[in-house]
Parts: C-alpha cells; sequence; structure tokens
C-alpha cells in the first residue's frame, strides 16, 4: 500500500510539472509553437513520462487549461465567500478580477482563444472546459448577489458583462499600459452596478474616503 501509494504522489508530482511546464511555454512561445518535446525539456521528465501521462499534444492542452480554469473558479469562489462574509468588498472583488485578467492566467487563455479560431483540435478542447467555467462563475455570481430584485437572467447578464469588460482591459493592456485609465473604468462600472442595484452604496462611500 504505501509503495502505490509513493506512485501515486511521484505521478501527481510529474503531471504538476508538466502542467507548469506546459504554461511556462505557451507562455514563452504560444499554443502552436509549443511542442510537446519542448514541455518535457522544460519540466525536467522524459517525453516518455510526459506521453504516458498525456498522449498527444490536445490532451496535453486540455489538461493544462482545466487547472488552470479550475484554480480561477476557486480563487473566485473564495473571494465572493469572503465578500459575503464581510471580509471582502465589492470594490476590491472588481480589483482583483481585473489583477486575474492581466495576469498569465488570462494570457494562456487568450492563447487557448486565438488559436481556437483556425484549429478544430484546440476548439474541441475549449468549447467544454469554458462552458463549465463559464457555468461555475454564473453559479458564484447567483449567489453573492441574492436579490430578489433581480432575476437569473439579469444576474447572468451584469456578470458576463462585468467579464466581458477585464477581458477587454486584459487584452488592451497587451499594448496599452494606462492604469489610471483603468482604474477609471473600473470606478465607472462599479457605480453602473451599484446604481443598478447590484451592489451597495456603502462600498462605494467608505472606498471613495
Amino acid at each position: 500500500m504505501t509503495l502505490r501509494q509513493t506512485q501515486e504522489e511521484r505521478s501527481r508530482q510529474t503531471q504538476a510539472r508538466v502542467i507548469k511546464a506546459t504554461i511556462d511555454c505557451i507562455l514563452e512561445k504560444g499554443i502552436r509553437a509549443t511542442s510537446t518535446v519542448d514541455v518535457a525539456r522544460k519540466a525536467g521528465v522524459s517525453r516518455g513520462a510526459l506521453m504516458h501521462h498525456y498522449p498527444s499534444k490536445e490532451s496535453l492542452m486540455q489538461a493544462t487549461l482545466d487547472d488552470l480554469l479550475n484554480r480561477e473558479v476557486d480563487s473566485v469562489r473564495e473571494m465572493a465567500m469572503r465578500v459575503k462574509a464581510g471580509d471582502l468588498d465589492f470594490d476590491t472583488l472588481l480589483l482583483a478580477l481585473h489583477e486575474h485578467f492581466k495576469g498569465d492566467m488570462y494570457m494562456v487563455t487568450l492563447e487557448y482563444l486565438t488559436t481556437a479560431r483556425t484549429d478544430p483540435a484546440i476548439m474541441e478542447v475549449l468549447m467544454p472546459l469554458a462552458a463549465t467555467f463559464n457555468a461555475s462563475l454564473e453559479h458564484i455570481w447567483e449567489q453573492l448577489v441574492a436579490s430578489a430584485e433581480h432575476s437569473s437572467h439579469e444576474k447572468r447578464v451584469a456578470l458576463n458583462a462585468t467579464l466581458c469588460m477585464m477581458r477587454g482591459m486584459g487584452a488592451q493592456s497587451i499594448w496599452r499600459d494606462d492604469p489610471e485609465l483603468y482604474h477609471d473604468m473600473l470606478v465607472f462600472w462599479r457605480k453602473t452596478l451599484v446604481d443598478l442595484g447590484y451592489s451597495t452604496s456603502d462600498t462605494v462611500r467608505r472606498n471613495s474616503t
């Protein structure tokens, strides 16, 4: 039993190294230019060991995106729970989301999006994972904005409008480094959500003083 558990632990460690190496390679050169040979070399494992866990580049790309999105959902869920508990205000949540969409996670997912446009294999990887990711965020948002004032559809629209703005700012940050503008956009969007009843004006006053 001990030996089997040790082998399982080693397997998990190998998978973690491979996933991290895949993310690093995608950030450095993009999905198309990333090969399983590149990933194995960066992970410090043999190509045979990599192929044992991920028998194709597509399965490796799927596992990597799945890992990224699951970690992102966990992070957003944790922040939403802190907002509900009163340990984190809504403004800070928006700022944190903005930081997420400027970070490595978003840049990697952006690679998936642009590659999927012309690569059916990557599109096949992307679509089910993206659907699960979006459904998870919608569920978190539904719980966070629990109000009889808004229908589920209205909450969904508000969330996706927020995410589209965050994604747009994240993409724009690649060629336009303008923190002051992005801050003002977040303030504008926060006020919009407050005016529509998705947050409270107390949050605005507390963070404006």
